[in-house]
């Protein structure tokens, strides 16, 4: 039975229905065979009995009257039934009176005269015997007795075999074809969830789902399968997110303790060594520093160190304690704010760098110096103009000549609109950084059309401006930065043209699409000295004394291109022009 073991639920589906259906097979049509076998048998043994009856009969009055020839007769007519293989009548002394065929042999147990008296039937070998005694008014006269061949119940038992064996084939062969479709109904399901176990086993893949085919055990069999993959699945998707979670969690406060702004250390008060302390700590006191090490002396002078020690030691914490690291490259202030705690025996606390309020003076002198500079600079372009302006008051007064008058005038209004360009500029810087951002959509053609129509009023008269912009798609932004940006820089163009170049121009390009809008504005123009390309930026800065405006044009410019997250650059060549190209991202991706 052991091999039963190794077969597959498929193969042992097949084997029993096989097995069932021999066991059948041969139970069945083994009854059926002995059943018809013995059925013709009596069949035979009846139509002989009553056929040596007849012969009997008919024996009577050859037997009385001794009519050989009449009884020979009688026999004769059994010619025509081929069973009848001889056919004997005697006389009451056992001598054969008459016969059919006279050579077959006669019974040995039927040889003594007190066997010849019965009536007997019985088979032997592949023969029937049959004896029938002959009497008349209940005196026996002799019998008869008659051979059968059982060849045609033979024949006949051997068609039965045939067709038997047929059916026996046909019915193999169709149980086969139901046990190999029984199987695919039965065992397919459980191979596919054998199969399907498998594959979870192997890939631990808890998704997969098997497909109830049926409503029956096997049905009920598969909805408990995927409610416990289902289960399964749940509960490992649950694991995962807990370790997730809790992977997250580690990471979280390892990289706020890691990558914190602020040093956090455990400092031993005993022998002034750190214990443990983030990256910021090493950072603020130097990599030189190693674990363990004492403070006093490398990081720390003795005397502030007993101080932090005194502190701790009487209140038990200390907060925005500051004090001076030792640190050949610069001078390092720090200031620390802790607690003991007693149960540890370890000092925990945070360090912070605080050495740029120390220094903050500095840079407060620095700004100092700068809004100086702006209140010199400012103050100097204002009273120019306005001085201007009184002198020219004063000279008008004392000139009485009406076309000297009117020059004073153009003087006096050139100075006055070089007063209202410079208010201009300080409105316009002051509201760059003051007021928020006013987005809308931009048509940058219309807008850049509208910037060069409202220039033009200054434009020379030869300059040609040609204008090429495509826009794809919406633009988001604020549209009164970017016409400070236009105006500033076209008129910039305008201004500082090449007076000996033949064919001046001005050529304004952009490239709009949804992540970013890209104005180039190229000109053959003066272009711009290589010594001062670095300083164009700055306030007040004049590339040329022969520069009229007020040195914050392109100062604006940059901080406006600065608040609208953009980027500018250019190239310059003198007497050759000077080529602007300002990035601006698109609002709608913000």
């Amino acid at each position: 039975m052991n091999f039963l073991k190794s077969m597959s639920i498929k193969n042992k589906l097949i084997s029993v229905i096989l097995s069932v259906t021999l066991l059948a097979l041969f139970v069945g049509f083994g009854a059926v065979f002995f059943s018809l076998r013995s059925h013709l048998m009596e069949d035979l043994q009846k139509t002989m009995v009553n056929t040596a009856k007849i012969v009997s009969d008919y024996s009577i009055t050859p037997l009385r009257f001794e009519a050989k020839e009449r009884a020979i007769e009688i026999l004769e007519k059994l010619d025509n039934d081929p069973q009848i293989e001889c056919v004997h009548i005697r006389d009451h002394n056992g001598v054969i009176f008459a016969y059919y065929n006279h050579e077959c042999e006669f019974p040995e147990e039927l040889a003594l005269a007190g066997e010849m008296l019965k009536r007997n039937s019985f088979f032997e070998g592949n023969y029937l015997h049959v004896t029938q005694p002959i009497e008349f008014q209940n005196k026996v006269l002799g019998h008869i007795y008659l051979k059968s061949t059982l060849s045609e119940v033979q024949n006949a038992i051997n068609k039965l075999l045939l067709n038997m064996l047929l059916i026996f084939a046909v019915v193999i062969l169709l149980a086969f074809l139901v046990a190999i479709y029984l199987q695919k109904v039965i065992s397919g399901p459980i191979t596919e969830l054998t199969d399907a176990t498998q594959k979870i086993s192997s890939e631990t893949d808890y998704k997969l789902r098997v497909k109830p085919k049926s409503n029956d055990e096997i049905g009920v069999l598969y909805n408990g399968f995927n409610h416990m993959l289902e289960q399964i699945q749940l509960r490992q998707e649950a694991e995962a997110r807990s370790k997730k979670a809790l992977e997250l969690s580690e990471e979280k406060y390892r990289n706020i303790y890691q990558n914190s702004m602020i040093g956090i250390f455990r400092l031993n008060i005993e022998n002034s060594g750190i214990i443990e302390a983030n990256n910021r700590t090493w950072d603020i006191i130097g990599a030189e520093y190693e674990s363990g090490d004492p403070v006093v002396g490398k990081l720390l002078n003795p005397r502030d160190a007993i101080r932090l020690k005194n502190a701790i030691h009487e209140n038990g914490f200390v907060e925005s304690f500051e004090l001076n690291i030792n640190k050949e490259e610069k001078n390092l202030w720090v200031s620390i704010s802790g607690r003991y705690l007693n149960e540890a025996g370890f000092f925990e606390g945070v360090v912070k760098d605080i050495t740029y309020e120390k220094e903050s003076f500095l840079e407060l002198k620095k700004v100092n110096f700068e809004l100086d500079n702006f209140v010199y600079h400012t103050s100097h372009d204002l009273r120019s103009p306005l001085l201007s302006i009184l002198g020219l008051i004063t000279i008008s007064k004392n000139e009485k000549s009406l076309d000297s008058i009117l020059g004073y005038f153009d003087l006096i209004e050139r100075s006055v609109k070089r007063l209202d360009a410079l208010v201009i500029n300080l409105l316009t810087l002051s509201r760059n950084n003051r007021v928020d951002d006013k987005k809308q959509l931009i048509d940058f053609n219309k807008l850049i059309e509208e910037s060069v129509e409202i220039l033009n009023l200054n434009k020379p008269e030869n300059l040609e401006v040609t204008m090429e912009i495509e826009q794809e798609g919406e633009f988001l932004s604020d549209p009164t930065r970017i016409n400070i940006i236009l105006n500033n820089l076209i008129s910039n163009a305008f201004k500082y043209r090449n007076p000996s170049e033949d064919n001046p121009f001005v050529k304004i390009e952009g490239k709009i699409n949804h992540q970013e809008a890209v104005i180039t504005i190229n000109d053959n123009g003066m272009g711009i000295q290589a010594e001062s390309q670095s300083k164009i930026f700055n306030m007040f800065y004049r590339a040329t004394d022969q520069s009229q405006g007020s040195g914050l044009g392109l100062y604006i410019v940059k901080n406006v291109v600065d608040k609208l997250k953009g980027k500018i650059s250019f190239s310059s060549v003198v007497r050759k022009g000077t080529s602007f190209t300002v990035t601006i991202p698109n609002a709608l991706n913000q």
